[in-house]
């Protein structure tokens, strides 16, 4: 359905020196929209802007209770009979934030204007 979409706008929590940015999980599947010709604008104040060099595995690695997106309870009769220790079989990952490269952008609407992400290493 995305290629029938005209334009993505996003906001998010970071943008880095690079053009790259941090934003909520999944911000990074939805700006795949750029493989589809579809722009992605993303939507900012110039307060979030950061003057450091990204480093993605810093964002990435910052995790929340698995407990806030799943329940459990709901799991607890589908346990691993290889351990017989009465672990679920279920692996949960809750990151944080994503990491969008700035090849997914294609265009920064600030409140100082709208800018490219090849240039917002000007801004700093």
């Amino acid at each position: 359905m995305i290629s029938r979409v005209n334009m993505v706008i996003v906001g998010v929590h970071t943008v880095m020196t690079n053009g790259g940015v941090i934003g909520s999980v999944g911000l990074n599947m939805v700006t795949l929209a750029q493989k589809h010709s579809v722009p992605v604008v993303v939507l900012t104040g110039s307060p979030k802007l950061c003057p450091m060099h990204p480093n993605p595995e810093d964002f990435l690695n910052k995790r929340r209770s698995p407990s806030e997106l799943l329940d459990f309870g709901e799991f607890s009769d589908q346990m691993d009979s290889s351990t017989g220790d009465g672990a679920p079989l279920i692996h949960a990952v809750n990151t944080e934030f994503d990491y969008v490269p700035p090849e997914l952008v294609s265009l920064f609407i600030i409140d100082i204007g709208a800018h490219k992400p090849s240039f917002m290493y000007l801004l700093y």
